[in-house]
C-alpha cells in the first residue's frame, strides 16, 4: 500500500485493517476511535480495491462517498493500494486528548519499580507519537506527567513506568494503592521527543534509570519503520538501582541484526542522597566512553531522556566531537 501525499509503502496485510497494518508499520496516521464512529481516519481511495468493508456507525455525505472516501479503521485491502490519508509529522499535528482509561495490569519488578498498563475505550483509543508523554490523574492527586512506554502501534494499551520514591505521594499510591479497573484519566499527548523518520544515520540511545520508558517507545517505532542502521542503547542506572528491563533488551539484541545494548552503572550518590553535581559529571564521564566507543560519532543520531539542563555536559562532549545540535534530541518533558 501507497499513502500520498507522502509516498509512504509499506505492506498490507489482507487480514488486517490498513489503519492497524499502517500503524503496526510506524505510520502516524491521524484516528480516534478505531471502531467506525469518529470518521477521524477518512481517506480516499486512489487505485485498487478494498474488501469488503467491516460495518460502521460514522455517516459519509454524498460529495465524501463520490470521492471514494472510506475509513481506514473498517477496511481490509483486496488489492495493492493508493490512498490519500492524512498522517501526523511532527507533535503540533497531533490534537491533545482527555481519555478516562482503566488500569488493565500493574506489574511488580523489585521491590522499587512498577510498570502499569492503561486501557482506553474502544471507542476512544490514544493518538500519539513515540516519545511523547501524558497527564496522568488519579483520584485524589495532583496530576502527573509521565512519558509513554508503549509503542504508537497500539493506543488502546498506554505503558508507564514509576519507581518508587518515599514521600512522593505518586509513587506511594502507585505502589501501595493502585488496583485494576481503577479510573485514571489521561490528557495529552505533549512533548516533541521524536524520532528522525527519515534519517539512515547510525543510532544512539542514551536512557538513564526510568527514563527508559521514552526509549523504549522510540526504539519500538524504529523497529516498526525496518530501520537497518547500527542502532546502540546505552541505559545508565546506579548503584542503587536495575536494568529492570534487561531481558528485554537483550531480545532485542537477538532479533536484530544491527541492534546493540550496553548496561551501565553510575555512581552519583551520598548514603542514598543525590549529589546533583557528582550525576553530571558521571553523565560526562559517560559521554566520554560513548565517544570512546564510536570514532565516526559525528555520523550518528544521539537520544537522551532529559532533562536538558542536566545532559549539558554530555551535550557538550558529543558536539566537541563533530555531531551538531540538530542531531541530539533530548526529552524535554517537565516532570511535575
Amino acid at each position: 500500500m501507497t499513502i500520498q501525499p507522502s509516498g509512504r509503502s509499506f505492506l498490507a496485510e489482507p487480514s488486517e485493517t490498513l489503519l492497524d497494518s499502517a500503524l503496526r508499520h510506524g505510520v502516524s496516521l491521524n484516528y480516534n476511535c478505531n471502531n467506525g464512529s469518529c470518521g477521524n481516519c477518512s481517506a480516499r481511495l486512489l487505485s485498487g480495491e478494498l474488501s469488503d468493508c467491516l460495518p460502521h456507525d460514522h455517516v459519509f455525505k454524498e460529495h465524501e462517498k463520490a470521492q471514494n472516501t472510506f475509513l481506514l479503521c473498517r477496511c481490509k485491502p483486496l488489492t495493492d493500494l493508493v490512498i490519500e490519508a492524512s498522517e501526523a509529522h511532527s507533535s503540533a499535528e497531533v490534537p491533545e486528548q482527555s481519555i478516562e482509561t482503566l488500569v488493565h495490569k500493574v506489574e511488580s519488578i523489585g521491590d522499587d519499580i512498577r510498570i502499569i498498563q492503561l486501557r482506553t475505550p474502544r471507542t476512544k483509543t490514544l493518538q500519539f507519537l513515540a516519545g511523547q508523554h501524558v497527564s496522568l490523574l488519579f483520584k485524589g492527586l495532583e496530576p502527573r506527567n509521565k512519558s509513554i512506554a508503549s509503542c504508537p502501534c497500539n493506543g488502546m494499551y498506554l505503558q508507564f513506568h514509576v519507581r518508587y520514591v518515599p514521600g512522593d505521594e505518586f509513587s506511594e499510591y502507585v505502589f501501595k494503592k493502585l488496583k485494576p479497573r481503577e479510573k485514571v484519566m489521561v490528557t495529552g499527548p505533549y512533548g516533541d521527543f521524536q524520532f528522525k523518520d527519515e534519517s539512515t544515520r547510525s543510532i544512539i540511545f542514551v536512557a538513564f534509570d526510568t527514563g527508559m520508558a521514552p526509549i523504549k517507545s522510540l526504539i519500538e517505532h524504529a523497529i516498526a519503520l525496518d530501520k537497518t542502521q547500527p542502532t546502540y542503547l546505552y541505559w545508565l542506572v546506579d548503584e542503587f538501582s536495575s536494568h529492570y528491563q534487561g531481558n528485554y533488551c537483550r531480545s532485542w539484541v537477538d532479533a536484530l541484526d544491527n541492534f546493540n545494548y550496553i548496561p551501565l552503572d553510575i555512581q552519583y550518590q551520598n548514603n542514598h542522597i543525590v549529589d546533583i553535581d557528582r550525576l553530571k559529571a558521571g553523565l560526562k564521564k559517560m559521554a566520554e566512553l560513548i565517544v570512546n566507543n564510536h570514532s565516526q560519532i559525528k555520523d550518528y543520531d544521539i537520544y537522551i531522556n532529559g532533562p536538558a539542563w542536566l545532559f549539558s555536559d554530555m551535550r557538550e562532549v558529543f558536539e566537541s566531537k563533530g555531531v551538531t545540535s540538530e542531531q541530539i534530541v533530548i526529552d524535554s518533558m517537565k516532570r511535575y
